[in-house]
């Protein structure tokens, strides 16, 4: 039987799409996720040092500040990216909090999945589930937003600090990467349903300044890098992608870089998005 949960239908949406994030509903009364190898929010930081030392061994080569930069993407991928494109695509948010948000990493330390518990979410006024028990009616957009990233914060916080405790790569450094999440996120959204990229960068990029709400975290580095595609839409031709706002070390032992990039340059990085996304064809 399908949920009737306010978070249901994009939970199904996100999950049938490549979006480079995964996210289950759990139940009020289950005690977790189904499976094996999840980590409870509140208890992933005693998890950070186990978790550096199997991405070194499986995944970064044995390089600690590519794993530490590796945990902090993946970490900050998994608490804001759906949270993030929830209220961006729905108006509707869940209220991110370590006891009731679970990750699993895969073999080689990579965080690749995420579980909500159904609790407090987050609606805009008017939303027809704004009766439903623990749903909370915020004023708009910016408050949802605000929410949802002051409950974010408070769970990654302790990660953050666990991370430069074992591998004393820095909180500015970790908040950059994080940083990324809500970007990617809404620009991949907005893809999918064909809304504006440009409006959504700017969401996402207030996102990530209200993360600085109580506190100094991130200095955002982000920047739209926009290329007109051919095989596109013509009323659409262009697509904004991501340059990241920090660095995952990969070139140290790694023989190449993403598109991405923040050390790439932008000719380079023309050339590979049209080799991604252009059909054969437009590039003989």
């Amino acid at each position: 039987m399908k949920s009737c949960h306010p978070l249901a239908g994009v939970v199904r949406w996100v999950n049938e799409r490549t979006l480079y994030f995964r996210v289950r509903l759990v139940a009020p009364s289950a005690s977790g996720p189904d499976g094996e190898g999840w980590i409870r929010g509140d208890r992933l930081p005693e998890h950070v040092p186990g978790l550096i030392d199997l991405l070194m061994r499986r995944s970064c080569e044995g390089h600690r500040t590519a794993a530490a930069s590796f945990l902090a993407t993946d970490v900050g991928r998994q608490v804001l990216c759906f949270a993030s494109a929830s209220a961006y695509l729905t108006g509707r948010a869940p209220e991110p909090a370590a006891e009731r948000l679970w990750v699993r990493p895969d073999g080689n330390g990579r965080i690749v999945e995420a579980a909500f518990r159904q609790g407090t979410v987050g609606v805009l006024p008017g939303d027809p589930m704004g009766r439903r028990p623990g749903v909370v009616e915020l004023p708009g957009d910016r408050a949802l937003d605000e929410w949802v990233m002051a409950g974010a914060a408070a769970v990654l916080d302790p990660v953050v600090d666990a991370v430069r405790a074992a591998t004393r790569f820095g909180a500015r450094a970790q908040w950059a990467v994080i940083a990324d999440a809500p970007h990617s996120a809404l620009l991949a959204a907005a893809e999918e349903v064909g809304a504006d990229q440009a409006a959504a960068w700017d969401r996402a990029a207030r996102m990530v300044r209200l993360l600085n709400r109580d506190r100094d975290r991130v200095a955002p580095r982000q920047r739209p890098f926009t290329v007109a595609l051919s095989g596109r839409p013509s009323h659409r031709p262009e697509r904004t992608f991501l340059v990241k706002g920090g660095c995952c070390f990969y070139y140290r032992f790694g023989d190449s870089t993403c598109a991405g990039c923040p050390l790439k340059g932008d000719d380079e990085r023309e050339s590979l998005l049209r080799e991604r996304f252009e059909p054969e064809s437009a590039r003989a």
